[in-house]
């Protein structure tokens, strides 16, 4: 796992009541890391965190992480306001791959703070827009409240991604898709030729969207998950 490194938080945005994105810093410098990795931060008397990075690789000054309120580091990190020194250990974990599969479709799926990784790689994906086919990204979150990277999807359908979001529990003004997203697309229902998948999620999502993927005629080694 290496030795821990520490970051100062530059800046701090909330997304919703119990959302917020964290910028880190890393004190010694540039930090290389893979689309799809993740972090674990560490806080003294509690169990460490992993949290995917939302940033892309291309930004290397810096690592971002969406953090949901939660118990132990998660609700530690919600007592913070800017300028504090963390610790953390990382980049971990394979992350998610372009390289292999240049000229493949590319088709981002997640739910709630999932869509984190979701965003280092579509981002990385549309730096190098040309090496790459269709884009569509498929979000599902709770409500229009936890709308997390609202400027980001914006931008992204101006650019030609297919964006696609759903809501659980929609409000009165929500007209947009609602439901889980694994029944958004099995709806589509048509094949998904020539398409690569990146999938994160919850287990139950997961497992139930890699057998929608599969009905759409998505092979199991082109359905990538980011562990």
């Amino acid at each position: 796992m290496g030795d821990a490194m520490t970051a100062r938080i530059e800046r701090i945005d909330s997304f919703a009541e119990d959302v917020r994105l964290f910028r880190l810093v890393p004190e010694r410098g540039e930090v290389d890391f893979v689309q799809g990795q993740f972090i674990r931060v560490l806080w003294e008397g509690e169990k460490g965190a992993y949290f995917a990075i939302a940033s892309p690789p291309y930004e290397k000054r810096y690592l971002e992480i969406l953090v949901k309120r939660g118990k132990g580091v998660s609700e530690r990190l919600f007592s913070l306001t800017g300028g504090e020194i963390l610790s953390f250990e990382g980049p971990l974990g394979n992350g998610f791959p372009l390289d292999p599969h240049k000229s493949r479709n590319l088709l981002f799926v997640g739910v709630g703070t999932a869509i984190a990784p979701l965003r280092s790689t579509l981002l990385e994906a549309l730096r190098r827009r040309s090496e790459f086919g269709r884009l569509a990204l498929y979000f599902g979150t709770m409500t229009p409240n936890h709308l997390y990277f609202g400027e980001d999807l914006a931008a992204w359908s101006a650019m030609g991604v297919d964006v696609v979001v759903t809501v659980t529990f929609p409000d009165a003004k929500w007209d947009r898709h609602s439901g889980f997203v694994q029944h958004i697309l099995r709806a589509e229902s048509h094949p998904l030729p020539g398409t690569v998948a990146y999938l994160c999620g919850m287990k139950e999502m997961v497992e139930e969207t890699i057998g929608v993927l599969k009905e759409r005629a998505i092979p199991e080694e082109h359905i990538l998950q980011n562990l």
